[in-house]
């Protein structure tokens, strides 16, 4: 399999594309109990025939040592769709040419030479590709079959269902699985007659979301588990939140505040890959619970309790916080349509201004550690008082007041779905907030009867957290003012009125850079004092 399973294993066939088994891996592998005998181009395009199979062995021919090439080109990848075990023996003339043209394909490879192998792929897990030199034993070849036998296969009786996607608007899209993901789900839904998928999102990064929900073939306890939730898509990107679950999720968040992963049904191909996760039930995002004004014991669950085991790893660092944050600074284009609606709203600098007063922030040191990396309130999920971390892709070791500020510029563009109002009205109900200094400054409680009420409370909590994060002056402005330029800068085709609250974020980092940053004389002698 994939990346780690264990379940009961029944493929036990092993064969060889158009040659004759090698004697003494014959007479090894069947005392091992597997079936061995040659196979043809036209059985690894029959499902049925790689249903059975473990492990396919590709003997570079003397007299024709190129054919490999073609071989492996025409049948790799679906092999490793199916988690056969992919075996390549060179000839002993030919070496150099095997190995050149499994570089070429760009597939997870195992034990090519230093000269071939790519340096920056490490080792990658299975499936993979395994090289053997002309002077491995066949033996080896062996321990290396019986040591990672192949998942199930893909359960080609599964009945899989999925809903359209829905979008902001309403409109309807069909949605349905390209053949590399079909059989993704169907490997890791083996043991099940029926899943029901629900989309999350639209995959945007490579990865999509689905809400599944199985119906079991032979369930102990009945036919119906509890809900997941599955990631689709890049292996790459997979396999990263994968490791992320396993290294920094599990052993730091607490049990019942992240989802986990159900490892046996994790998986991946050969350029794709899945996981599957429990679901969040019962539970609603942050968004929704605070724009109803219930989002205080959530926020404070989130940053005493969901983030504390990573925040304990913080250390502070001899760094500007601009310069820890720099790659992240957007790029908007100064003729976008975005671009004409912030200047309609009060922008006046452009992107490349912003950028530069950014840069000012070079007050040290500054507090990193790990970080969720994409905290918008989407990704907090709230059932009674606990807030539940979800989606751990974009994980790293980053400034803490980071996280801090992606929540409230979320606050700031999701959370007022529901709300109406001119752009201009709504900018003026919550610009205070975005005037200098922004954490040091003494605002009166919010008037209950103002509509924007909830976030002006919602901010005054998280600005607590980040209080308490900020090593030196205004480092948390800087951090607030990125991260409503990135919140300005995605989704340009979004409709109204969400398109204009994406423009007025603009307007509200601009704000918050030129009044914090913008006299850089008076700016940097209060930093060196």
């Amino acid at each position: 399999m994939g990346i780690e399973l264990n379940r009961v294993r029944g493929r036990k066939h092993v064969a060889w594309l158009n040659l004759e088994p090698d004697s003494e891996a014959r007479r090894i592998l069947e005392e091992r109990e597997y079936l061995v005998a040659r196979c043809t181009e036209d059985h690894l395009r029959d499902p049925a025939y790689l249903a059975g199979l473990t492990a396919v062995v590709f003997s570079q021919s003397a007299e024709k040592p190129t054919r490999i090439g073609r071989e492996l080109q025409s049948h790799a990848r679906r092999l490793l769709d199916y988690d056969c075990r992919i075996i390549v023996r060179p000839s002993a003339l030919g070496a150099t040419i095997a190995e050149n043209v499994i570089a070429s394909l760009r597939l997870p490879t195992v034990g090519l030479p230093a000269a071939v192998a790519d340096p920056k792929e490490g080792e990658p897990p299975l499936p993979c590709v395994r090289y053997f030199d002309i002077a491995a034993p066949w033996g080896s070849v062996a321990n290396f079959i019986t040591g990672s036998p192949a998942d199930p296969p893909p359960n080609a009786a599964l009945k899989i269902v999925i809903d359209d996607r829905i979008d902001a608007v309403g409109k309807r899209t069909k949605c349905e699985l390209r053949d590399e993901l079909d059989l993704l789900v169907r490997r890791a839904f083996a043991d099940c007659a029926h899943v029901h998928l629900v989309p999350m999102d639209d995959g945007h990064s490579g990865v999509s979301v689905y809400r599944a929900y199985a119906e079991l073939a032979g369930g102990l306890e009945g036919l119906w588990p509890q809900p997941y939730f599955i990631k689709l898509g890049d292996r790459a990107k997979v396999l990263h939140e994968y490791k992320i679950y396993e290294e920094n999720v599990d052993p730091y968040v607490p049990f019942h505040l992240g989802p986990h992963l159900i490892r046996g049904r994790c998986c991946l191909g050969a350029k794709d890959g899945i996981l599957v996760g429990d679901y969040v039930e019962e539970s609603e995002s942050l968004r929704d619970c605070a724009c109803t004004g219930r989002s205080a014991t959530a926020i404070a669950c989130l940053f005493d309790r969901t983030l504390v085991g990573w925040h304990r790893q913080a250390r502070q660092v001899s760094q500007s916080l601009s310069a820890g944050l720099m790659a992240k600074f957007p790029f908007i284009h100064n003729a976008s349509p975005r671009m004409r609606r912030a200047r309609e709203l009060g922008a006046t600098r452009s992107v490349k201004t912003l950028k530069k007063l950014f840069r000012r922030c070079t007050s040290q040191p500054v507090l990193v550690g790990p970080i969720h990396g994409d905290l918008h309130a989407a990704n907090v999920r709230v059932r009674a008082s606990d807030a539940i971390l979800i989606d751990f892709a974009a994980h790293r070791n980053l400034p803490l007041v980071f996280d801090a500020a992606c929540l409230e510029a979320s606050l700031l563009i999701e959370g007022f779905a529901g709300d109406h109002r001119d752009a201009q009205e709504w900018l003026k109900s919550v610009e205070d907030l975005y005037s200098a200094p922004v954490l040091d400054a003494v605002r009166a409680h919010p008037n209950p009867k103002d509509r924007s009420f909830w976030f002006l409370t919602s901010v005054r909590q998280i600005r607590r957290y980040a209080r308490q994060w900020e090593c030196g002056k205004d480092q948390y402005a800087a951090a607030l003012a990125l991260a409503l330029l990135i919140k300005a800068s995605k989704d340009p085709s979004v409709p109204e009125p969400e398109g204009s609250r994406r423009a007025g974020a603009y307007v509200l980092a601009e704000r918050v850079l030129s009044s914090t940053f913008g006299a850089p004389a008076v700016h940097e002698a209060s930093v060196a004092s």
